[in-house]
């Protein structure tokens, strides 16, 4: 099960010299929503953006920052899978750099525009999705983050409140519980953080052949 301390207390304090930590990229990423803002006013991009289009332009701005800081880690969109053979690709994730290796990646990451684009089946894919692509599910069913205990999900909302989203996710989770008993009640997503511009959730997924897995949910209004 997922240690208490991450889920029920606030965030650890960042500590540079533990190398690897969570809270360390939990804590920038929430620094990235003005850059990532900022950086889509360029008028030499071609609108509108899909999904892949403003992870790739998030990600860039995510590097900005971790070179800045001078962390021994990096941001990369897509990741396919050296070590555990899973076949899902997700958007992108964290991996610590160092010359002639090879690392595991700390933190994977799922990229997801709410409203979901049409055809209207795939309305519910931040949770669930056509050949098991869901955002949720794909962590879930070990697709995604298979060996790890902590990962995320980026939405990038349209139109609509925060809290519409996650009002209307919890829905698709509560009615997804009442007929599969592969989903719970419990794995709702949990307001943090709900600021101007950007909100901070977490939830829980429940995974039959790994560990509970804790989701940190991060929302940019574009």
């Amino acid at each position: 099960m997922i240690a208490e301390e991450y889920y029920y207390n606030q965030e650890p304090e960042i500590s540079i010299s533990k190398g690897k930590t969570i809270s360390f990229i939990v804590n920038m990423i929430k620094e990235v929503p003005s850059y990532f803002l900022l950086a889509l006013k360029n008028t030499d991009i071609i609108k509108p953006l899909n999904e892949n289009k403003l992870t790739q332009v998030l990600v860039e701005q995510i590097n900005a920052i971790l070179l800045e800081k001078e962390f021994p880690i990096l941001a990369q969109n897509q990741y396919i899978d050296l070590f555990s053979g899973t076949k899902g690709i997700p958007d992108f994730y964290f991996y610590e750099s160092e010359k002639g290796k090879t690392n595991k990646p700390i933190f994977i990451v799922e990229s997801k525009v709410l409203p979901t684009p049409l055809p209207k089946t795939r309305e519910k894919e931040y949770v669930i999705g056509e050949n098991k692509n869901g955002g949720i599910e794909r962590f879930k069913i070990g697709k995604h983050g298979k060996g790890l205990n902590i990962c995320g999900i980026v939405g990038f909302i349209e139109n609509e409140s925060f809290g519409f989203w996650q009002e209307k996710i919890n829905s698709w989770i509560y009615e997804l519980s009442n007929g599969d008993n592969f989903w719970n009640k419990d794995e709702k997503i949990i307001m943090k953080e709900n600021l101007d511009i950007s909100a901070f959730l977490n939830s829980i997924a429940h995974r039959k052949d790994d560990n509970d897995l804790l989701l940190y949910h991060f929302w940019i209004k574009i």
